[in-house]
């Protein structure tokens, strides 16, 4: 049971600090830790059709000049997550939120016909069915660097 409590309390300290080095411009936040863009405005609490809808909202959008984003990881959706906080158990950071679940890229690996989701009421996970509707967050890698820009 000890080991749990610590784990727990350590991913809460991790999940605290994980957006202080981060900046906000616009409608767009900069994630340094995971090297991703994201998206940050009234949009973040669109409701989709589908997850192909989705995947197609995010392919299309383009915020302050940044183009082609895509539905984050389930990993990357959970760096979000901020479990000292409920309606919205999101990091305070993101300025809209709907409290509801939102998808992400991840299939679920029993059937592909279903892909995770995390409800940001609790910052529970799930696992929903492809042809649901739930709300869309996209994300955008961070371009490297050139050698060039580096020096």
């Amino acid at each position: 049971m000890k080991k749990y409590t610590i784990f727990f309390l350590l991913s809460l300290l991790i999940a605290i600090n994980s957006f202080g080095n981060n900046k906000k411009s616009g409608s767009v936040i900069l994630d340094k830790r995971n090297g991703i863009y994201w998206q940050d405005n009234l949009s973040s609490q669109k409701s989709s059709e589908d997850w192909d809808d989705a995947i197609l909202y995010c392919d299309q959008l383009s915020l302050n000049g940044i183009k082609h984003w895509r539905l984050p990881t389930f990993e990357e959706l959970f760096s979000i997550v901020d479990y000292t906080r409920v309606h919205p158990a999101i990091h305070p950071f993101f300025s809209f939120v709907d409290e509801g679940s939102y998808w992400t890229s991840t299939d679920f690996a029993a059937t592909e016909a279903r892909a995770w989701t995390i409800d940001f009421r609790t910052g529970e996970t799930y696992y929903s069915y492809k042809t649901t509707n739930h709300t869309v967050r996209c994300v955008k890698n961070i371009p490297a660097k050139s050698t060039k820009e580096s020096k």
